[in-house]
């Protein structure tokens, strides 16, 4: 299949068009195609299949996504213009040198007023495919109206940001008399990641103008007053995900684009608050901001302002994982991995009493790179807690020796938050007999019951994916002393990661952790989004393994309830439990000599669709069976399974929630394993229970489950 043909559609929009003396200026207040002999056509490029319309600075605006949508127009006859100007607002950074706007004459020169990953503006100069760039010392901000203004009167191209002059390093003579192409929203320069742009900017456009006469200045400004006093609503339009049955609705996710792990999970002024790796600005891992969330029951949550954003300087490349403590002080401080020349260790206080805004630490990075005598050049991801009257940290990592690499934890200490001393690796694993990889990230140190329960997630290494691994020991002489050689997986079936953790307001281990999509990259680019939070946990340390459970918080959200009585099912056979996207449901099954039990899930009336989600007896195995998942395209097709022993024959527990493309099942109050499924159909959405080898009985009860409130604050 033409990749271009299967990803991007091109809808050639009749916005209508006000032709006044002096300008040509495109109105969003309708998208409905409007006939006219002196209509300006402009062209949307999105995967989208239409273009998002939704509130602008005066009426509607346009909605971008940073990746696929752009605007363009061409012109049948080169036309004379003095000027072109747009209002933005941007809601993230670019990933890459992007621009707002842009002209080509008929020459094939170009020029582009553009915006860095630092916010820095930069204009751009082309001849045919050949670009060349000159920077500025101006910077815009986020989340507020810009008006941009490219001048072509006069001898040379004036640039204008919120009516005043920008000024190049160097003047730029004007040649654009006769202009063939302008562009809203992209740079004409094509640099892709794989199959993503990185020349596009993600946020909010209105009052396009082409400009024929003079530019009116007077009536600019006027616009530059009003705009001062108008905050610009770059929330996401509902129409967005309107029709994605797949997108979870009370699972926590991002409000777009692409995320990984949750991190730093703390309660604070009665609510709370959990960030994460965010990229508003693309479909990748890249751009890195500390996104951040906040509730206050768990389950409903507002989405605001990244709390930390990669500056030019030592952490240019990426504000990494890390976590929040409250200080001694009360005050959150956040401890977060600068990603620049070198790996290290930065801290932010916040500014508002609702931590959404905060200020980095003026003498960042508190800590520079690896400790001495370490080869490696790569830690990351913090995790502090205190001792009596001392700090200490953790730093996920890995130790190079000759003939074995293995993961391992640095200790610091510190009284302060700031001046951090290095003691020593306080674990190190040992992979030829526990199997734990070559490096460490998303350390966790959680003590319960006069215990630690330490958690690591080894790096994906040959094939072998990443795993959430745990040990249970003690802290002594400032070393961690397992209580077994050996760690226990989180996970019965491997899928979830990276758990962030919590003592929530009622004194229980609360645990919220990343899902991954696995799909391909073609998928999550159609989708418009890329993984999701688990619901929250709690964990209690039984015979030292950790039991995990839902929270309670989440009955809250229950709707329409059934319940089957002691129902038996013949082997062979199946029993349809219930239909939907939004579902929780607690069974007990007796499985008497059963080789075969559990469930058909996701699956549709003709049997096209289906995922099998089992225990086999006779294996001992819990199997996770998604070959027939799904008939669209560029979704994984296969199976997983892992060991798994329980007593053939004995009352066997399983909980279920089912939330779009999201599944989490419990099992027998204490282990669990996720995964995700995204079948074609809508109508994909069937749960079965069924058996092989002999009749099982079943008591069900099943919920329809509301959605949670999701809300952003921007």
């Amino acid at each position: 299949m033409d990749l271009n043909k299967s990803l991007i559609v091109i809808f050639f929009l009749l916005f209508q068009v006000i032709t006044v003396s002096s300008q040509i200026k495109w109105s969003f207040e309708t998208n409905t195609p409007l006939i006219s002999n002196d209509l300006k056509t402009l062209n949307i490029h999105s995967v989208k299949k239409t273009p998002e319309i939704t509130k602008g600075l005066t009426g509607n605006g346009l909605r971008t996504d940073g990746y696929s949508t752009w605007y363009y127009a061409d012109f049948k006859e080169p036309l004379s213009i003095t000027g072109i100007s747009g209002w933005f607002a941007l809601e993230s950074f670019p990933v890459d040198t992007a621009a707002f706007l842009g002209i080509k004459n008929n020459k094939n020169q170009s020029v582009t007023f553009c915006v860095n990953r630092f916010g820095k503006i930069i204009i751009g100069l082309g001849e045919g495919e050949v670009y060349k760039y000159e920077p500025t010392f101006f910077y815009v901000d986020k989340f507020k109206w810009i008006h941009v203004l490219i001048s072509t009167e006069n001898e040379y191209l004036n640039f204008y940001i919120d009516g005043k002059k920008i000024i190049p390093n160097n003047a730029i003579n004007n040649s654009f008399d006769d202009i063939t192409e302008i562009i809203i929203a992209k740079d004409f320069r094509t640099k892709k990641l794989g199959i993503h742009d990185l020349t596009a900017i993600n946020g909010l456009i209105d009052e396009l103008s082409v400009w024929t006469s003079p530019v009116d200045f007077e009536f600019i400004n006027k616009e530059i007053e009003y705009a001062e006093n108008n905050i610009p609503k770059l929330a996401i339009p509902e129409s967005r995900f309107v029709n994605d049955f797949s997108r979870p609705k009370y699972h926590l996710l991002p409000a777009a684009n692409w995320t990984n792990e949750t991190h730093s999970f703390i309660f604070y002024n009665n609510k709370y608050h959990i960030f994460n790796q965010k990229n508003a600005s693309n479909m990748f891992l890249g751009q890195i901001n500390w996104g951040h969330f906040s509730s206050s029951d768990l389950i409903n949550w507002t989405e605001h302002k990244p709390a930390l954003t990669p500056e030019e300087g030592y952490d240019f490349n990426g504000n990494w994982s890390g976590h929040a403590v409250i200080n001694d002080d009360g005050i959150p401080t956040i401890i977060y991995t600068t990603g620049g020349e070198k790996m290290g260790t930065g801290i932010a206080f916040p500014i508002d009493n609702e931590l959404v805004e905060w200020r980095k630490y003026e003498a960042n990075p508190v800590i520079y790179g690896q400790p001495e005598g370490f080869t490696r050049t790569d830690p990351r991801d913090q995790f502090v807690w205190k001792e009596n009257d001392t700090w200490y940290m953790i730093i996920g990592f890995g130790i190079e020796d000759v003939g074995e690499n293995r993961g391992a934890v640095l200790l610091y200490k510190s009284k302060d938050l700031k001046n951090w001393d290095f003691i020593q690796t306080m674990f190190e694993g040992n992979p030829k007999v526990d199997n734990s990889g070559i490096f460490w990230e998303m350390p966790i140190f959680v003590k319960t019951d006069n215990k630690y329960i330490l958690l690591v997630n080894k790096i994906p290494q040959k094939g072998i994916p990443a795993r959430a691994l745990y040990w249970t020991g003690d802290f002594k002489n400032e070393k961690f002393l397992p209580d077994n050689p050996k760690p226990y997986n989180l996970e019965i079936i491997n899928r979830l990661l990276s758990p962030s953790v919590i003592i929530d307001k009622d004194g229980r281990i609360t645990t919220m952790a990343i899902i991954p999509d696995e799909i391909g990259a073609i998928a999550a680019y159609q989708h418009g989004w890329a993984h999701l939070y688990s619901i929250p946990r709690v964990w209690q340390l039984i015979d030292g393994k950790i039991h995990q459970t839902p929270h309670p918080a989440l009955e809250k959200l229950r709707g329409k309830h059934i319940r089957i009585e002691n129902q038996k099912i013949k082997s062979g056979s199946a029993l349809l439990l219930s239909k939907g996207h939004q579902l929780e449901i607690k069974t007990k099954i007796k499985p008497g000599k059963s080789t075969k039990y559990g469930f058909v899930l996701y699956k549709n009336e003709d049997n096209s669709e289906y995922t099998r989600i089992y225990y086999d007896a006779k294996q001992h195995e819990i199997v996770v069976d998604q070959t027939k998942s799904s008939l669209k395209e560029h979704i994984p097709l296969n199976t997983k399974k892992d060991s798994y022993k329980m007593e053939n024959g004995k009352e066997v527990d399983f909980h279920l929630f089912i939330d779009g493309s999201a599944l989490e099942i419990f099992v027998n109050g204490k282990d669990a394993f996720t995964t995700r499924v995204f079948p074609l159909h809508k109508e994909s959405n069937l749960v079965e229970v069924f058996s092989e080898g002999a009749d099982i009985s079943i008591e069900a009860d099943i919920w329809e489950i509301n959605n949670a409130i999701m809300k952003t604050d921007y």
